[in-house]
C-alpha cells in the first residue's frame, strides 16, 4: 500500500495545486510511482480521460506531473457549478445528479465509500499518493462530514502541509488561524507549513516564521517564491483571467463568459511568438482583435443571456464582419441561430444564439463523454494543412445540427460530423476540447491571420509535450529547491525510504544533478555521450545536446534530432580543420565558442541534462575557456545533469567531476591506414 501525504490551504487559491502538482514531479524524479488524488473537487475545467470518464482538469495536470495516464480514480468527485447555489455532481466520472448546495451537502456523506474505494485503488498501484485539499480544512461550518480536507487525511492516515498564500497578505494570520481553529487532534496531523508566492529578501521574512513556529508548534518546510511557471490551472480563480493588455502581433480575445469552463483550451495560443491572449468582459474591451474565442461554459443559454445584456452580443457580431471567430463547445452552441431545452438540461425554454452559424443546438438528458479522433475535410482544409489528422475530448449536453447553410468540417471516427464553418472558413466551431493541442492545426490559424496582417510567422519549434515538460521540471526545481523535502520524506515514511537496488546500493533520492567526464585516446567518447543521451530521453528527461570542433554533420545527429525529448543545437559551421586554421580564425572560433557555452548553461535552465561534446578536447586546445565552463558547473542548477566529453581534462577539471571515465585505446583501425567511416566514427 502507499504511503500518503497531503497539501492543505489556509485558503482556495494558496497554490495547493501547484504544489502537488510539484510534489509529484519531485516524488516520480526520485524513482517513486506516485499519483495525485483529490476527492472532491469543485470546478468547471474538466477533462476525458482514455475510459471516457471526466475529472478535474487540474488532476489530469498533476498526473502529467506524474508521468502517468489521467484515471477517473483521482478525483471521483467532481462539482460542476451550473449557478450560485447548485452543481452537477460527477462521481467516478459519471453523471450522478443536479443537486442545491444543501441537497448535496446532506448527502455527501454517503459518498464516502466511493471516495475510499478510489483512494485504495490507486494505494495498491503507487508508492506515493499527494493528496489535495479543497478551500481551508478551517471551514468549521463544513466541518462534519468533511470527505475533502481533514476528514480525508484522516480516512488517509496523512501528515498534512499547510500551505499559506503571502502574496495577499495576512499570510501569518491565516496561517495560524487555520490550525488554531482545528480540534488538537486534526492540528496535530499538520507537519509543516509552506509559504507560497513570496516576492523580496527573505531574510527579512525570517522572524516572522520563526515566531509562527512558536506558536503553532509546527516547522516551516520552506517559502516558495513567486515565479512564472505555465501549468494548467484549475478554475476561475486563475490569475490568466485576468490578461487584459494588447501587444504587438496578433490579438486573440477571448470572451469570459460567467460560467466560464475549460478556458485551458486556449493557453497553447500564450505559447506561440507574436500572439496576445486576453479575457474580455465588457463590450467596451473587445476592440478590434484578429481572432474572437468563444470558450466552453456550464450554462450556454444562461451565458447567451449575459452576452445580450451586456451588449456583447452586439459588439460580437459587428466585429466578425471582419474578424475570425471560433468557438468550443459551449461557444460553438452560442454561434448558432437557435437553442432549446425542452428537458430544462440547463436553463429551460428557448432563445437565439449569435446566428453566426446556420446551426441550432437542443440540450439533451445524456452527457456525451468521450477521447475521439477525427480528420478535416479535404475540400474544406482552409489553412492548407498537410495533416488533417484531429484529436481532443468531448464533454456536452446537447447535439448541434445543420439548418442548411453551414458547411461540415471535421467527420470523426465514429462518422459524427462535429464542426460546422461558414462558406469562407472565418467562423467556425467544435465540440473538441483540446482542439489547439493539435500543433499544426493552431500553427498554420496563427501563421494565416499573420499573413493577412502582413506580418512574418515566427517558427514555433518547441512542442505543446516538450513546453510542458519543461514547466513540470522547473516546478520540480522550485519545489525541491524551496522545501526541506528530507523532512518532507520523513513526514511520508518516519524516516528517509532508502531504496536498496544496483549492486546493494541505496538509490539516490535527493534529486542532485552530477557531472559526467568521459575523456582518454580511444574511441567511444562521443559514442557514450549519445548513448547517456538517448538512455535519459528515454526516461523522460529533456536533454540538451551540443557537439563542439563538429560540423554538425555527424551520423548521430539525424536520430537525435527526431527523438522526443533531446535539443540538438547547431553550433558554427567550420569550413576547416582547427589546425588548418590562422591566429585570427582560432580566436573567432574561441570567441564563438565561450559565447556558446554561456548560451548553453542559460538554455539547460529549462532541461535536465546538458551534453557537451568534445568540451574538454576544445579546452585542451585552447578553443574554449576552461574557467568560465568551471564557473557554470559550480553555479549550475541544482538537479542539472551535465556530460563532458574530451581528451586530456585538468586535473582542477576533474576535481568538478562526479563520474570520470577513461576509455583508453588499445588497437585502432587508423593505425593500420583505415579512415574514419560514415556511421562509425562519423
Amino acid at each position: 500500500m502507499a504511503k500518503a501525504i497531503m497539501v492543505q490551504g489556509t485558503m482556495s487559491n494558496s497554490g495547493k495545486t501547484f504544489v502537488t502538482a510539484g510534489l509529484c514531479r519531485v516524488f516520480k524524479q526520485d524513482g517513486y510511482k506516485v499519483a495525485p488524488f483529490k476527492s472532491q473537487n469543485m470546478a468547471l475545467n474538466s477533462y476525458i480521460t482514455k475510459e471516457g470518464l471526466e475529472i478535474g482538469r487540474a488532476q489530469a495536470m498533476q498526473a502529467e506531473a506524474a508521468m502517468i495516464e489521467p484515471t477517473h480514480w483521482m478525483n471521483p468527485i467532481l462539482l460542476k457549478p451550473t449557478s450560485n447555489m447548485g452543481s452537477q455532481v460527477i462521481v467516478n466520472g459519471e453523471v450522478y445528479d443536479n443537486l442545491s448546495a444543501q441537497d448535496y451537502y446532506k448527502m455527501k456523506d454517503n459518498l464516502a465509500p466511493e471516495v475510499m474505494k478510489a483512494f485504495r485503488h490507486l494505494s495498491e498501484e503507487n508508492d506515493i499518493i499527494v493528496i489535495e485539499g479543497a478551500g481551508s480544512p478551517a471551514e468549521i461550518n463544513l466541518a462534519e462530514n468533511d470527505i475533502v480536507n481533514m476528514g480525508m487525511a484522516k480516512m488517509a492516515d496523512a501528515p498534512v502541509i499547510l500551505v499559506a498564500d503571502i502574496d495577499r497578505g495576512g499570510v501569518f494570520a491565516s496561517a495560524y488561524g487555520t490550525i488554531k481553529l482545528l480540534p488538537v487532534d486534526e492540528q496535530e496531523r499538520f507537519c509543516g507549513i509552506v509559504i507560497n508566492k513570496f516576492r523580496g529578501d527573505v531574510d527579512i521574512l525570517k522572524p516572522g516564521l520563526a515566531m509562527l513556529e512558536e506558536l503553532t508548534g509546527k516547522p516551516v518546510l520552506g517559502v516558495v517564491p513567486m515565479e512564472k511557471i505555465d501549468v494548467d490551472d484549475e478554475d476561475s480563480l486563475s490569475d490568466r483571467l485576468n490578461q487584459k493588455t494588447i501587444t504587438e502581433g496578433i490579438d486573440v480575445a477571448v470572451i469570459r463568459l460567467p460560467h466560464i469552463s475549460n478556458f485551458t483550451d486556449f493557453s497553447v495560443f500564450e505559447l506561440i511568438d507574436g500572439v496576445s491572449l486576453r479575457y474580455v468582459t465588457d463590450k467596451k474591451e473587445l476592440g478590434d482583435p484578429d481572432l474572437i474565442l468563444l470558450p466552453g461554459t456550464k450554462n450556454t443559454m444562461g451565458d447567451m443571456e449575459w452576452l445580450i445584456e451586456s451588449g456583447l452580443e452586439g459588439a460580437i457580431i459587428r466585429a466578425a464582419r471582419t474578424t475570425r471567430v471560433i468557438g468550443i463547445c459551449g461557444g460553438f452552441q452560442l454561434l448558432g441561430k437557435e437553442m432549446h431545452d425542452p428537458d430544462g438540461v440547463e436553463h429551460g425554454g428557448t432563445m437565439r444564439g449569435l446566428g453566426l452559424l446556420d446551426t441550432k443546438t437542443v440540450f439533451k438528458e445524456a452527457k456525451t463523454r468521450t477521447r475521439i479522433n477525427g480528420h478535416i475535410a479535404e475540400e474544406h482544409n482552409i489553412y492548407g494543412l498537410e495533416n488533417l489528422s484531429v484529436e481532443g475530448y468531448e464533454i456536452h449536453m446537447g447535439m448541434t445540427e445543420n439548418l442548411g447553410e453551414a458547411i461540415p468540417m471535421i467527420t470523426l471516427e465514429d462518422g459524427r460530423t462535429d464542426a460546422y464553418m461558414t462558406k469562407n472558413g472565418r467562423i467556425w466551431g467544435s465540440y473538441l476540447h483540446g482542439i489547439f493541442d493539435n500543433e499544426d492545426l493552431v500553427f498554420a490559424l496563427v501563421q494565416d491571420i499573420m499573413k493577412e496582417k502582413g506580418i512574418n510567422p515566427a517558427e514555433n519549434h518547441l512542442s505543446i509535450a516538450e513546453y510542458k515538460e519543461i514547466q513540470y521540471n522547473k516546478l520540480a526545481d522550485l519545489i525541491r529547491n524551496s522545501l526541506d523535502m528530507d523532512a518532507v520524506y520523513k513526514a511520508l515514511f518516519g524516516e528517509k525510504e532508502e531504496v536498496v537496488r544496483c549492486g546493494g546500493k541505496k538509490d539516490d533520492t535527493s534529486g542532485k544533478g552530477l557531472v559526467h567526464i568521459y575523456c582518454g585516446d580511444g574511441k567511444g567518447k562521443t559514442t557514450t555521450s549519445v548513448g547517456l543521451t538517448v538512455r535519459a530521453a528515454g526516461s523522460g528527461k529533456k536533454v540538451l545536446f551540443y557537439q563542439f570542433l563538429k560540423n554538425n554533420s555527424s551520423s548521430e545527429r539525424s536520430i537525435l534530432e527526431k527523438q522526443s525529448g533531446i535539443n540538438v543545437v547547431s553550433g558554427k559551421e567550420l569550413q576547416k580543420f582547427t589546425f588548418q586554421m590562422n591566429e585570427e580564425e582560432l580566436k573567432e572560433l574561441r570567441d564563438y565558442n565561450n559565447e556558446m557555452l554561456d548560451k548553453l548553461f542559460e538554455m539547460a535552465k529549462d532541461y535536465d541534462m546538458l551534453v557537451l561534446d568534445e568540451s574538454v578536447y576544445s579546452i585542451d586546445k585552447d578553443l574554449l575557456d576552461e574557467a568560465k565552463l568551471i564557473e557554470h558547473l559550480e553555479k549550475k542548477p541544482f538537479a542539472l545533469e551535465v556530460v563532458l566529453s574530451g581528451r586530456n581534462p585538468s586535473e582542477r577539471l576533474i576535481d568538478h567531476a562526479d563520474y570520470v571515465s577513461e576509455i583508453r585505446k588499445v588497437k585502432h583501425p587508423f593505425d593500420q591506414g583505415i579512415s574514419s567511416r560514415i556511421g562509425i566514427e562519423m
